[in-house]
């Protein structure tokens, strides 16, 4: 994948984020579970995707050590 199409991979799973995280404020029991999971999930992703793009790994973009 090049970096332009990573970016917007990037772009797309941040837009997923938003939205669960507008969902997520309202959900209760299951679906909060659910929601909260699907996040973790997208900020796994948006990590995954730093590190490709600047190609080291761990804290590489990590702004606050």
């Amino acid at each position: 994948m090049d970096r332009h199409a990573k970016f917007v991979w990037m772009k797309e799973v941040l837009e997923h984020l938003h939205d669960c995280h507008r969902e997520w404020e309202v959900a209760e029991g299951k679906a909060e579970r659910f929601l909260a999971e699907s996040m973790k999930r997208d900020l796994e992703e948006v990590r995954r995707i730093c590190e490709s793009l600047t190609g080291r790994s761990g804290k590489s973009c990590d702004t606050y050590t």
